[in-house]
């Protein structure tokens, strides 16, 4: 059964009410409306159209392309060269695939304050930017993106991870819609527990990300989250959850998913370090500079 959404219009502070808080609590999910103005994206959309710019020049250059769409909209410009190129897929596979850039535009999103209010309404004022982060252009009919149903601390170290509160928050850079992809969510199955993730995706091309078989799945509500630019998702590291195909003609569902954790507790991804992005008890280690959270790799 599928789920209407609550509507959570945000102030500009991004502080949660206490009815918000135990929404979350409750669902392992919420949709905050109008939480990001423009500045707090726009440096990284910025930062991703000069890669498209990049990539489109190569194809152009080594005569995979005859054109370069300069008018196209971010939205559409890279799903529209892709499919004119003569070799289809060699743009997102060769500068898209995998994209987990420490880049100033990533930095400024990531500790945007009013991103950080949000965040210290769930878990406090101690808060670790997680070593978990990516952002997605996930092109249209596209298979090897449709990752199915799934909880993030399975991708993650249970073991270690499987007491820490981890919170996702989901930001769409283009409007989400169901055509071009959006998420689909289990109200409430947090609730479960982790379960086993026994499912491989064999659909050629895919890349076999395990996930939970449909005919697995508990019987909760489905919310299926279309969000528009500046709307935030909010999940637990136990909801159950999927990104839907990309079925648009054209568009480019471009979004970020940035984790969130007290400092001190264990992330599932010991060996990678996160940057500090609030601490009441030692400001002085809050990450100022895109360049400090980079030196934790040196």
């Amino acid at each position: 059964m599928e789920a209407n959404l609550r509507d959570n219009r945000s102030e500009s502070s991004g502080w949660l009410t206490s009815q918000q808080v135990e929404q979350f609590k409750d669902d392992g999910l919420l949709i905050i409306r109008g939480l990001l103005p423009s500045g707090a994206m726009q440096p990284l959309i910025d930062e991703m159209t000069q890669k498209v710019d990049m990539a489109i020049d190569e194809a152009v250059k080594l005569g995979l392309l005859d054109r370069k769409f300069e008018d196209a909209s971010f939205s559409t410009r890279l799903a529209l060269a892709e499919d004119a190129g003569s070799d289809h897929g060699w743009l997102w596979q060769s500068y898209f695939r995998d994209q987990k850039p420490r880049s100033n535009g990533m930095f400024i999103l990531r500790s945007f304050p009013i991103l950080l209010n949000t965040v210290e309404s769930l878990i406090g004022p101690e808060i670790l930017a997680h070593p978990q982060f990516n952002i997605r252009a996930k092109m249209p009919d596209q298979q090897i993106t449709v990752i199915p149903w799934h909880q993030d601390l399975a991708y993650l170290v249970p073991e270690e991870a499987g007491e820490t509160l981890v919170v996702n928050l989901w930001i769409p850079l283009v409007t989400a819609h169901a055509k071009n992809g959006c998420m689909q969510l289990l109200r409430g199955s947090h609730h479960l527990g982790l379960l086993p993730h026994d499912y491989r995706d064999q659909t050629p091309g895919h890349t076999g990300s395990k996930g939970i078989a449909e005919t697995d799945l508990p019987d909760y509500e489905i919310v299926t989250a279309e969000l528009d630019i500046g709307d935030v998702l909010a999940t637990t590291e136990r909801l159950i959850h999927r990104g839907i195909p990309n079925r648009s003609k054209n568009t480019v569902r471009w979004s970020v998913d940035t984790r969130y954790s007290q400092i001190g507790l264990p992330t599932g991804r010991e060996n990678v370090p996160g940057f500090v992005a609030r601490s009441h008890n030692r400001p002085e280690s809050v990450a100022k500079t895109y360049r400090d959270w980079n030196r934790l790799f040196l």
